[in-house]
């Protein structure tokens, strides 16, 4: 179950109100005039920007024989302007940003990476028991991190401009003084641009496209019926439906025979397709002013119905957020779920999805007024589910530092570093996947600048 939201505080810096404000969530600085401006230009070393392993076997399309290839690094330099637009009137915020960064490499010529980010939000009170809240996230981009922000479908650098839209809806409904309602719709939306002719099935090449892989539409209906147990703990009850559908006509698995697409064995994209059936409990609470917790536990039910097999296993969804200064704030999370996966395997049977445990840690340290220090770190371990890869899995990790000098309002110097690792994990037997971890390192240094 997918649970994808755009904080106010993210898609908006300001907001200015005819009448009187409702902005929940902003801050004064947030609410200090409707629109901003911003550009930054970093310069920066990658050591593994095409997410490579340190060699592996491809086939030279112009030659037709197998060559060994290993990463490249390069140094660059990265452009992202953005704006960011606020309306406030007196029970509705409407808020919207657009981002685009370009990335260039001095190891390449004349290829850019380019990426585009867009996100809308609207929240809007009918009444003191009726409550909207509209998400919108359109982003363009070759970058893992961004089409999937959080639990990932595939760790590795994509070429060609890949799509995701995620849509969500909540409205909420009070009953009572003990007890509310939240309906909750998320519709997420992936296209991948490479096809199979992009890269022809050969004998040497039966792997399929990202298309076949990963093209998918996700939805999820939620309802949770919320009891106000005490002033400071909420208890939740709740169930969601989600249907996963491929939309490739293309195969995942194809025919040992020579007729690769037609032939005995060969499997569509659809095979994949699952409805899944979640019931969960959880708590929403506020152990202090500055220390809030949420929980949502239970199971889920996954039925593959195109290929006639289904999957009982936990989930969970929890949270703790620690304000344990002014401006700093620490986070700390853990995920449980079903996701799908690019690993599809070979044989006769496709590799249905992946089992995936997701944990993050977050910090934001106001070190002095103007000397801001942040860390992300986040682990996915993850192992796939049917097919030949049944019981392996890889792990997949991401640390990234800031450093950010606030020199005046307007201008902030930054320096950073990230690191990312996939690590393959073999299974019982000692089979893994081979030829897909890979480490990346990246430093930067750079300006940022706000109006």
């Amino acid at each position: 179950m997918k649970r994808i939201c755009v904080s106010a505080g993210l898609v908006a810096l300001g907001a200015v109100a005819a009448h009187a404000q409702y902005a929940p969530g902003l801050s004064y600085l947030e609410t200090s005039k409707p629109w901003s401006l911003s550009a930054s230009i970093r310069g920066f070393y990658d050591d593994n920007y095409l997410t490579l392993p340190k060699s592996y076997a491809a086939i030279n399309p112009s030659t037709g024989l197998s060559e060994y290839l290993h990463p490249r690094d390069s140094y660059g330099v990265e452009l992202s302007p953005a704006i960011y637009y606020n309306h406030s009137v007196e029970n509705t915020l409407l808020s919207a940003s657009y981002v685009y960064d370009l990335h260039w490499y001095e190891d390449r010529d004349g290829t850019l990476d380019q990426t585009h980010m867009f996100n809308a939000m609207m929240d809007h009170e009918f009444s003191e028991r009726y409550k909207l809240i509209l998400n919108e996230s359109f982003v363009v981009s070759q970058d893992p991190g961004v089409i999937n922000p959080a639990v990932s479908s595939m760790p590795l650098r994509v070429p060609g401009s890949n799509i995701r839209n995620t849509s969500t809806a909540d409205f909420s409904m009070v009953l009572s003084q003990l007890f509310d309602v939240h309906v909750g719709y998320v519709n997420s939306l992936y296209y991948y641009q490479q096809t199979a002719t992009d890269e022809p099935v050969t004998p040497a090449n039966r792997y399929p496209s990202y298309q076949a892989l990963l093209n998918r539409m996700d939805q999820t209906a939620s309802v949770d019926l919320r009891w106000k147990a005490a002033p400071e703990t909420t208890g939740v009850l709740g169930y969601s439906f989600e249907n996963l559908a491929y939309t490739s006509h293309e195969d995942i698995i194809f025919s040992s025979s020579a007729d690769f697409f037609n032939g005995p064995g060969h499997s569509r994209a659809n095979s994949r397709n699952s409805d899944t059936s979640f019931v969960y409990i959880g708590a929403d609470e506020s152990f202090t002013p500055k220390l809030n917790g949420s929980i949502r536990a239970g199971g889920e039910y996954i039925d593959y119905y195109n290929y006639d097999s289904h999957n009982i296993s936990p989930y969970v969804d929890a949270s703790l957020t620690y304000q344990y200064m002014p401006q700093s704030t620490a986070q700390f999370g853990i995920k449980e779920l079903h996701n799908a996966t690019d690993v599809v395997g070979v044989g006769a049977s496709p590799t249905l999805d992946e089992e995936s445990t997701y944990v993050y840690f977050s910090v934001s340290h106001r070190v002095t007024s103007r000397f801001t220090a942040s860390a992300l770190a986040s682990a996915q371990y993850s192992t796939f589910n049917g097919g030949t890869s049944d019981n392996e899995g890889e792990n997949f990790y991401n640390v990234n530092l800031n450093l950010a000098y606030h020199f005046t309002l307007w201008l902030t110097g930054e320096a950073g570093y990230a690191y990312t690792k996939l690590n393959e994990v073999a299974n019982d037997s000692g089979a893994a996947l081979t030829g897909r971890g890979y480490t990346r390192d990246m430093v930067y240094l750079g300006v940022r600048a706000t109006y």
